[in-house]
């Protein structure tokens, strides 16, 4: 939570200097956050956000781009794509949501991580985020004779956390499952799968004075839904 807090201060940052050379926003403008909210003390500049659409639950199911996987970890910036939400409430009718691409182009965060944003308007919105390592496979040192090792191809899922925001309510999940199917500089894509998540009082996409993240990240709900889902990302 804190990690996206400061990824979208960082937004708003790169906003006002927009703002500042003259320059116009768009919906698909990286420099904005989920809400396109700045943070305290940063002006706040107004934007429209895509709608977000609903899809029949069979869309959130299905299987995103495949190609290759580069693991250099470099070269990752995307201001376009979409992520297929879904959720499957223990009580209550299952949900598929598209959001579009929000937040900075570049996806990676301190310290470590790569977080991937998606943002629609009254509050709601997906992220996923994983450690670069999880991606890179560690930092391997020279062997001499400038020969540097590489890693063998990513074939399995990797760790990562996800949080869908829908209908008021914000679901969170520290515990999923992530296939990458691709990751170059022409775009990224994965689908990933939590068997279990909890619903979170601090909502990263609709951020209340009244809610402490630092307490809210420490809180152990009982889990009550189930998310899964993939996304899609260029250039």
């Amino acid at each position: 939570m804190r990690r996206l807090v400061a990824f979208l201060a960082a937004a708003s940052v790169l906003s006002t200097a927009a703002l500042t050379a003259g320059c116009s926003t768009t919906p698909d403008d990286p420099a904005h956050g989920p809400g396109g909210r700045a943070a305290p003390g940063h002006a706040t500049i107004p934007r429209t956000l895509p709608s977000a659409t609903r899809h029949a639950e069979r869309d959130c199911a299905s299987t995103p781009p495949s190609g290759t996987v580069v693991r250099t970890g470099y070269g990752l910036n995307y201001t376009r794509g979409s992520i297929h939400a879904g959720v499957r409430p223990d009580a209550g009718r299952p949900v598929c949501v598209r959001f579009a691409k929000s937040g900075p182009a570049d996806p990676q965060v301190p310290v470590d991580m790569l977080l991937f944003t998606f943002a629609g308007p009254d509050g709601e919105g997906a992220q996923v985020e994983f450690r670069t390592t999880a991606l890179t496979g560690g930092v391997l040192p020279p062997l001499g004779d400038g020969y540097y090792p590489t890693v063998g191809p990513l074939n399995h899922p990797v760790d990562a956390a996800v949080g869908i925001s829908v209908d008021g309510v914000y679901y969170h999940s520290d515990r999923c499952a992530l296939r990458l199917t691709t990751v170059t500089a022409l775009g990224a894509a994965g689908r990933f799968d939590c068997p279990r998540a909890i619903v979170r009082e601090a909502n990263p996409f609709a951020p209340s004075d009244d809610t402490d993240p630092d307490t809210d990240d420490l809180a152990v709900g009982e889990p009550v839904a189930t998310l899964s889902g993939w996304f899609s990302v260029t250039p």
